[in-house]
């Protein structure tokens, strides 16, 4: 699998698809003060820990099975700025898993679907 960098205007097409899940991957206290409509919140550092700890153990949380359960799926990750996102995104890719990213994270979102 590969990891595809998205434009933050591509956002909005994916918002009500059932195929796509949205992962919001910044701190807990930005996503609680907006976010994009229908995303889940998965913070960056415990999602790193879930995957190193696939990598290495075999080993996956409960939270990480729950919400990867389908790799037919595709997960968008987002973050403040792009470059998390885009880190985890090539990580979940190289587990199998069909991923984007969004080039300027949530700062360069603009579009309709802000849940504030």
């Amino acid at each position: 699998m590969s990891c595809e960098m998205i434009s933050s205007r591509k956002i909005d097409y994916y918002v009500n698809d059932p195929y796509v899940t949205i992962i919001d991957i910044r701190l807990k206290e930005k996503f609680l003060h907006s976010r994009i409509k229908g995303a889940i919140h998965y913070e960056y550092n415990r999602l790193v820990d879930d995957i190193n700890n696939i990598y290495k153990r075999g080993k996956i949380s409960y939270e990480f099975r729950k919400i990867f359960s389908n790799k037919d799926k595709i997960y968008i990750f987002y973050c403040d700025k792009g470059a998390m996102s885009l880190v985890i995104c090539e990580k979940m890719s190289g587990l199998g898993y069909i991923c984007k990213t969004v080039v300027g994270g949530f700062e360069a979102y603009k579009g309709m679907c802000v849940i504030n």
